[in-house]
C-alpha cells in the first residue's frame, strides 16, 4: 500500500498566503493580538501552512507554539503552557526564565493549577512569560484543527488570551471546512473578528513543481496538466500520485495511465473525516462515482444507489459540498477525479455489482435514456433477473466495454424479452446478426452453426443479407479446408427458394479473390476460380451477376493488378461503391477491393470520402472486412504522405491482429504480411531502420524469399535495408526476385504504392538500370490511365530521376507543377529533391540549393527523417564546393547546445532572453556564442547575414546535420549517395 500520510514539513506554493500571515505577525507589534483562520478541503495543506508560519526563519525570527487541537482537545491551555515553557528554555533569556519559574510554581506539568482554584484567574507568570518572549519579536500561536477543541478548553483559552491581547501575538487557527465544530458557540467567541483564509488547490505550475521536487523528473506539459486535473491541485493527492508513479514498474508512460490510476488508500484519507461526522458519507460518495459512469449524478439516483432515503442523502450531500469534496449543483460530482477512481477501486466486485444493478434498475424505472441503464448493466457481472426492455439490453450489448460473453448474455436476454414485449419483434430481428457475431467471437464453429440456424428462421430479407455477410466474413477468416464446405451446404439449404439462393456459389467465386494468383480476365468469361481449391466454378454469366457489386469490385481489382486498363478498373470500382453498404457486404471482398483500387489508382481522397459515406462506424463492420478496410485506410495515409498517421493505424492493426484467436489462420496471414511490409517501409521513411529490421524479424520476414505476389512490400523493405548497409548486390537480388515472381503470376501492373515510390530508383542505384527503366515506363503508362495528378507526378518523378540533362529537369519541373495545391508535402519533397539533384548536375547551384532546401523542410515537417537527412547531406556537399562567407565545416562542427543558442541569436533574441529561455546563465550563452563565431569564421551578430544569405546553409544549421556525416557528404555526387 502506498504511504498516504500527510507530510507537514513540506510546502510548495502558498507564497502569497504565507506572506500575508507573516505580515500579520509584523502588524501585531502595533495592533496587539491579531487572529486569522485558515480553512479548506481535506488534505489541502492547512497544517503545512501553519507549520511554515511557526518555523522561525532568518528574516522573521520569533517564538512560536504549534498545538494539534485534535490531540489536545481538552487541554489547550496546558499545551500552550508547555509550549511557552519550551520556548523559554530554548531562548535562555534571564527575564523569560524568571517568568517561567513563577509559572511552573503555579502549575503542575500538563498545566494543572496548584493553587488559586478560581478558574477566572490566569496563573501567575503566564502574562509575564508571554511579555518576556515577545519583548524583541512577535509571537505566533498556531491552533491546528481548533474546531475539534471542547467547550471548557476553548473558554479557558479565550480568557488567558484576553489577558495578553495588548502584546504582539498572532493567533493562526485552522478549521476543517464544512465539518461541524465540537463547541461552535465558544469557537465563534474565540475567533470573533478573525480574518479568514480559504486554501485552494495548487496551480498547475505549482503541481509541476511538486512533481519535480518529489520525483526529480521533468514531465511534459500534458502530463503535468493531467496530474493537476485529476488531483484538482490538492497537495496531498499530488503527493499520493508521486508515490504511485515511483512504485510503478514499468514506469508510467503518459497521461492516459495517470487518468486511470487507482490509489484505494486515498479514499479513506479524503472521505474518512466526513464519514466520522456522517456514517453515510462514504456510501454516498461511492454512489456518486458509480452514477457518474453513465452521466449526471442527480440526488435521486445517488439515493437509490446508496440505499438511503432521499432526505438523508441530501443531508449527506450537503456535508460533502461544505467539506469541498463534491460540487454544489443538481448534477453532483466529486471535485477530485483521483478520489473518484480511488473509491471505485476500493469497492469489492460484489458491492460494485450491487451498485450498478441498483443504478440500472432505477434508471430503467424512471425511463431514462436506455444508454444510461445499459452502461450500468454492462458494468455488472451478475445474472439478469429483471424484465429489462429490449432497447436497454441491445444498448448494453453495443457498449464499447461489453465483452463477447456480455454481448451474448444481453442479446439472448433481448431475444427472450422480445417475445414478451409488444412491438419488440421488429427491433429484435434487426439486431439478431449482432447476437450471431457475438456467438462467433466466443466460439467460431458453434457460432457459425448458430448463425446458419438463425438464417433459416429469418424471413426479413435485410436481416438475411446481414447474416450472409457475417457468415461470409467469418469463412474468410479461417482455413477453407476445415469448415467451408459444410457451412456452405447448410447455407444453401437455408436460402433455397429465396432471392439469395445463389449466394454460396457466388461466395466461392468472389469471396476469396485477394488470392496469391489474381483472377485475371476470367470474370468476363463467366467462369470463376476458387483460388483456395484450384477448381473452376461455373456461375450464371448473366448481366445481373456481372453487375453485382462484388463482381464489379473484384474485376476492378484484378484489372488494376494486371495493369491493362487503369481507367476501366477505376470505373468498375466506382460502380461497385455506388451500391448500398448492405449490397457490398453481402460478399466480404467487395468493399475493401473497390476502396483499394481507388487508393492504388491515386484517388485516396475519393476513397476516403466514399468510405465515410458508406460506413459511419468501421467498428460495426464484420471483423475480416474491417481489417481489410483499415488496411486501405493506412495505404491512403501513406499515399497522402501522412507517415505518422499511417504508422499509427498499421501499428494498431498489427496489435489487434495479434490479439485475435485466428491470428495465424489463412484468412489473416495475407493481411499480416501486407501490414508488416507497409509498416516496415513507413519506418524506413521515418528514418528508423532499427525498428523496421526488428519488425521484420519479429514477424519472421527477415530473410526468407517472398512466396506470394502480395508480399512485395516485405522484400522491398529488406532490399532497402540491404542497400542502406552497403549490400548493393543483395538489395538488387531482392528487387529482381520480386519482379520475377510478379511476372510469373501474370501481374504486369506497376506494383504497390511503396514499390512505385522506391523500386526503380533503388534498382538504378544498385546497378540494375535496365530493369529500372522498364519499371519507370510501366509506371508512366499506368499513371496516364488513372487521370490522377498525383500518380502522374510520381511517375514523372521516377522517369525524370532516371533521365539526364535538360530532359530530366523538364520532367521533374512538370512533376512539381502537378503537385502544386495538392497538399501532399511528402511527394513534393521527394520530387523537389530529385529536381535539386538534376539542377546540381547541370551546374545551376542557386536553383539546386533552393529546391533541396524546400525538399528538406517539407520532409522534416512530414517526419520523413530519412529523406530529410539525405537531402541535407547533398546540401552540405553543394555548399562545401561553393564560394562561401561562412564555413560549412564550421556549421557541422557546432555542438548541439552551440547550435541551439546560435539559432536563437540569429532569430533576434538577446543574450538575457536566451539565458532565461534555456535556463542557463548569461555568461554561458556568451561562451557558446563566442565558440560558434570562431568555428563559423564570423566576428559577431553583425555578420549573421552571411548565414541567412544562403538558404542551404541555414537549412544545414537548423536541420541538425551530424558532424559525422561530413565524410559521406563529400562523397555525395547525386541524390541518395549515402547508404
Amino acid at each position: 500500500m502506498l504511504d498516504t500520510r500527510t507530510r507537514h514539513d513540506e510546502i510548495v506554493g502558498r507564497a502569497e498566503l504565507l506572506g500575508r500571515l507573516l505580515e500579520a505577525r509584523h502588524h501585531s507589534r502595533r495592533a496587539g493580538l491579531t487572529c486569522h483562520v485558515v480553512t479548506g478541503e481535506p488534505k489541502v495543506g492547512r497544517t503545512a501552512l501553519l507549520t511554515q508560519v511557526c518555523r522561525a526563519t532568518q528574516s522573521h525570527p520569533g517564538p512560536s507554539v504549534h498545538i494539534a487541537c485534535s490531540r489536545h482537545a481538552n487541554r489547550l491551555f496546558a499545551a500552550l503552557t508547555d509550549g511557552l515553557l519550551r520556548q523559554a528554555a530554548d531562548r535562555r533569556h534571564a527575564e523569560a526564565e524568571r517568568a517561567a519559574s513563577r509559572l511552573r510554581a503555579d502549575v503542575r506539568p500538563g498545566g494543572t493549577r496548584v493553587r488559586k482554584p478560581d478558574e477566572e484567574c490566569v496563573p501567575a507568570g503566564f502574562q509575564d512569560l508571554v511579555e518576556a518572549l515577545t519583548r524583541d519579536t512577535p509571537m505566533v500561536i498556531a491552533l491546528d484543527d481548533v474546531d475539534q477543541a471542547t467547550h471548557t478548553s476553548l473558554v479557558r483559552l479565550r480568557r488567558v488570551l484576553r489577558d495578553v491581547a495588548h502584546l504582539p501575538v498572532t493567533l493562526v487557527a485552522s478549521t476543517r471546512s464544512g465539518e461541524p465544530a465540537v463547541a461552535p458557540t465558544e469557537l465563534g467567541d474565540l475567533l470573533r473578528g478573525a480574518g479568514t483564509i480559504t486554501l485552494r488547490g495548487l496551480s498547475e505550475q505549482e503541481t509541476g513543481a511538486v512533481l519535480y521536487e518529489r520525483l526529480r523528473r521533468r514531465f511534459d506539459a500534458d502530463f503535468v496538466a493531467t496530474c493537476h486535473q485529476v488531483t484538482a491541485g490538492n497537495p496531498f493527492l499530488v503527493g499520493a500520485v508521486c508515490d504511485w508513479i515511483r512504485a510503478q514498474e514499468p514506469p508510467v508512460a503518459g497521461p492516459a495511465e495517470l487518468r486511470k490510476a487507482v490509489i484505494p488508500s486515498v479514499a479513506e484519507a479524503m472521505i474518512g473525516p466526513a464519514n466520522r461526522v456522517d456514517p453515510r458519507a462514504r456510501s454516498v460518495a461511492e454512489a456518486i462515482a458509480i452514477a457518474r459512469i453513465s452521466g449526471e449524478a442527480d440526488p435521486a439516483l445517488v439515493a437509490s444507489i446508496s440505499g438511503n432515503r432521499l432526505q438523508d442523502t441530501l443531508a449527506t450531500l450537503d456535508l460533502l459540498v461544505r467539506t469541498r469534496l463534491a460540487t454544489d449543483d443538481h448534477a453532483v460530482a466529486l471535485r477530485h477525479p483521483l478520489l473518484n477512481t480511488a473509491l471505485l477501486g476500493a469497492m469489492t466486485m460484489m458491492s460494485r455489482n450491487a451498485a450498478h444493478l441498483a443504478a440500472a434498475t432505477f434508471l430503467h424505472r424512471r425511463r431514462d435514456a436506455a444508454l444510461r441503464a445499459a452502461c450500468h448493466l454492462t458494468a455488472s457481472t451478475v445474472p439478469l433477473d429483471t424484465p429489462w426492455s429490449v432497447t436497454t439490453l441491445i444498448t448494453a450489448a453495443r457498449s464499447a466495454d461489453a465483452t463477447a460473453r456480455d454481448r451474448v448474455r444481453y442479446l439472448e436476454q433481448a431475444d427472450q424479452a422480445s417475445a414478451a414485449q409488444t412491438g419488440a419483434e421488429g427491433t429484435w430481428s434487426r439486431v439478431a446478426p449482432e447476437l450471431a457475431a457475438a456467438r462467433i467471437a466466443l466460439d467460431r464453429r458453434e457460432g457459425l452453426r448458430a448463425a446458419v440456424e438463425m438464417l433459416s428462421r429469418m424471413t426479413d430479407a435485410a436481416v438475411r443479407r446481414r447474416l450472409l455477410a457475417l457468415i461470409g466474413a467469418t469463412l474468410c477468416e479461417g482455413d477453407p479446408r476445415h469448415d467451408e464446405f459444410g457451412t456452405l451446404e447448410a447455407v444453401r439449404f437455408a436460402v433455397a427458394g429465396t432471392e439469395f439462393h445463389d449466394w454460396p456459389q457466388n461466395f466461392l467465386a468472389y469471396g476469396r479473390s485477394m488470392s496469391p494468383t489474381p483472377a485475371a480476365d476470367r470474370h468476363s468469361e463467366g467462369v470463376h476460380t476458387s483460388p483456395d481449391t484450384d477448381t473452376d466454378t461455373d456461375i450464371d454469366a448473366s448481366d445481373d451477376v456481372r453487375r453485382h457489386p462484388a463482381a464489379a469490385a473484384i474485376s476492378a481489382f484484378s484489372t488494376l493488378l494486371l495493369g491493362k486498363a487503369p481507367s476501366t478498373a477505376l470505373a468498375n470500382a466506382r460502380e461497385a461503391l455506388d451500391h448500398d453498404l448492405d449490397d457490398l457486404l453481402l460478399h466480404p471482398q467487395a468493399l475493401p477491393a473497390a476502396l483499394a483500387v481507388l487508393t492504388g489508382g491515386g484517388h485516396q481522397a475519393e476513397a476516403l470520402a466514399r468510405r465515410r459515406r458508406l460506413v459511419d462506424d468501421v467498428g460495426r463492420l464484420p471483423r475480416w472486412v474491417r481489417v481489410a478496410v483499415e488496411l486501405t485506410q493506412a495505404a491512403g495515409h501513406y499515399a497522402a504522405g501522412e507517415l505518422s498517421a499511417a504508422r499509427h493505424v498499421l501499428t494498431r492493426q498489427l496489435s489487434d491482429l495479434s490479439a485475435l484467436p485466428v491470428y495465424g489462420g489463412h484468412g489473416y496471414s495475407q493481411f499480416r504480411t501486407c501490414l508488416v511490409g507497409l509498416l516496415a517501409n513507413v519506418q524506413l521513411d521515418l528514418g528508423d531502420p532499427a525498428r523496421a529490421q526488428a519488425l521484420l524479424r519479429r514477424h519472421h520476414h527477415e530473410g526468407h524469399p517472398s512466396a506470394e505476389w502480395y508480399e512485395a512490400d516485405v522484400p522491398l523493405a529488406r532490399a532497402r535495408l540491404r542497400v542502406r548497409a552497403g549490400d548493393l548486390r543483395g538489395g538488387v537480388a531482392e528487387l529482381l526476385e520480386i519482379v520475377r515472381r510478379r511476372e510469373a503470376t501474370g501481374i504486369s501492373g506497376p506494383g504497390t504504392l511503396c514499390w512505385r515510390n522506391e523500386s526503380a530508383l533503388l534498382m538504378a542505384k544498385a546497378g540494375a538500370r535496365e530493369q529500372a527503366v522498364r519499371e519507370a515506363r510501366r509506371q508512366l503508362a499506368f499513371a496516364e490511365g488513372t487521370s490522377s495528378p498525383q500518380e502522374r507526378s510520381r511517375a514523372l518523378r521516377v522517369w525524370g530521376a532516371l533521365s539526364e540533362g535538360a530532359a530530366a529537369v523538364e520532367r521533374l519541373t512538370s512533376a512539381v507543377e502537378l503537385l502544386q495545391g495538392s497538399g501532399n508535402d511528402l511527394d513534393m519533397a521527394r520530387t523537389s529533391a530529385e529536381l535539386g539533384t538534376a539542377l546540381a548536375r547541370l551546374g545551376q547551384h542557386s536553383e539546386a540549393v533552393n529546391a533541396l532546401t524546400r525538399a528538406a523542410r517539407l520532409a522534416a515537417d512530414r517526419g520523413a527523417r530519412d529523406l530529410a537527412d539525405r537531402v541535407r547531406l547533398q546540401l552540405v556537399a553543394l555548399e562545401a564546393r561553393a564560394p562561401q562567407d561562412v564555413s560549412v565545416r564550421g556549421i557541422l562542427a557546432l555542438t548541439p547546445r552551440e547550435r541551439e543558442i546560435l539559432i536563437d541569436a540569429v532569430l533576434g533574441q538577446a543574450n538575457n532572453t536566451i539565458a532565461s529561455n534555456r535556463h542557463v546563465t548569461r555568461r554561458t550563452v556568451e561562451l557558446h556564442l563566442s565558440s560558434a563565431y570562431r568555428k563559423l569564421g564570423i566576428s559577431g551578430r553583425s555578420e549573421f547575414g552571411k548565414i541567412l544569405g544562403s538558404p542551404g546553409r541555414w537549412e544545414i544549421l537548423t536541420g541538425g546535420t551530424r558532424p559525422e556525416d561530413r565524410t559521406s557528404a563529400r562523397r555525395t555526387e547525386h541524390f541518395g549517395g549515402g547508404p
